[in-house]
């Protein structure tokens, strides 16, 4: 039987001593990381943290990765550490949407091109304790496998705007290249809008299921269609082609926790906003 390829076994090959090594887990799920990710300051996000954990000063490299679903994770980044300065002598981007202690250090990250070209295409099984942020890379981490595309960024829950089409190409993604749409739209319930693009005609619905936005989605991406919606039924009987001209976005997202009475008070409220059912495709 074949051995397993871990990170280990890369970081050997390329030279690199696993114990100069420190392996950061960003997760999506948290809402100070994922501001930072969709406004596209992951750097200055990974540079900013507490002065007391010892492990952060004692490698050569930080190599950083992103949440994907279940335990596994997506490398974003190596860095060089060459030092860190406390946050109240730096000055950070006043677009810097994140939030810090006072008693926070600026850890100095240079970018490392050693592994550039598996950026956002190396998988890696992070393990069950997802709740550690950072592990010493000494510790036997799996490749689950070196995607042949680069996965592609996701916009951010407010830019999000997808044809039928890119929403077909998500769901049935196997090359990993949606890797990161995938994760967060299968991470928040919330509040959404389908638009038909030839009609103008609108349709608020909501997702309040465990498996987020996406599983609720994903009924539309596949045949029939319509997602059991009253009026999308009806539609789609007179015109089978009419999904083509579907547009998915979000009104409003709401965490693994709300409640399912929350979220419906939300989708009520839109639908008088909006007049979808007067005007739209909302039958109720």
């Amino acid at each position: 039987m074949a051995s397993k390829l871990t990170l280990q076994d890369l970081l050997i090959i390329n030279g690199i001593d696993p114990k100069d090594v420190l392996l950061i887990r960003h997760s999506l799920k948290h809402d100070n990381f994922r501001k930072c990710y969709e406004a596209n300051f992951i750097h200055e996000y990974t540079q900013i943290q507490p002065d007391n954990l010892k492990a952060l000063s004692e490698h050569k490299y930080w190599m950083v990765f992103i949440s994907s679903k279940g335990t596994q994770a997506i490398f974003y980044k190596m860095y060089d550490f060459k030092g860190k300065t406390p946050i109240s002598e730096c000055s950070v981007s006043k677009d810097y949407p994140g939030t810090w202690m006072d008693s926070d250090m600026i850890y100095k990250l240079d970018e490392n091109n050693t592994f550039n070209e598996w950026e956002r295409r190396l998988i890696i099984d992070w393990g069950k304790d997802t709740i550690n942020w950072y592990h010493k890379g000494i510790k036997e981490t799996s490749v689950i496998a070196i995607q042949t595309v680069e996965a592609e960024q996701f916009p951010g829950y407010d830019s999000l705007v997808l044809s039928h089409d890119k929403l077909q190409a998500i769901v049935d993604d196997v090359t990993g290249e949606y890797q990161y749409y995938v994760n967060a739209l299968s991470d928040v319930k919330g509040v959404y809008l389908i638009l038909d693009t030839k009609t103008g005609d609108q349709y608020i619905g909501s997702a309040s299921g465990n498996s987020g936005i996406l599983e609720r989605w994903s009924q539309y991406a596949k045949p029939p269609y319509h997602g059991g919606n009253k009026r999308m039924i009806m539609l789609l009987n007179e015109n089978k082609d009419e999904y083509k001209y579907f547009q998915f976005s979000i009104l409003q997202i709401f965490s693994k926790g709300t409640s399912e009475e929350v979220i419906l008070d939300t989708e009520a409220l839109y639908k008088k906003k909006l007049g979808s059912k007067v005007f739209g495709l909302n039958a109720n």
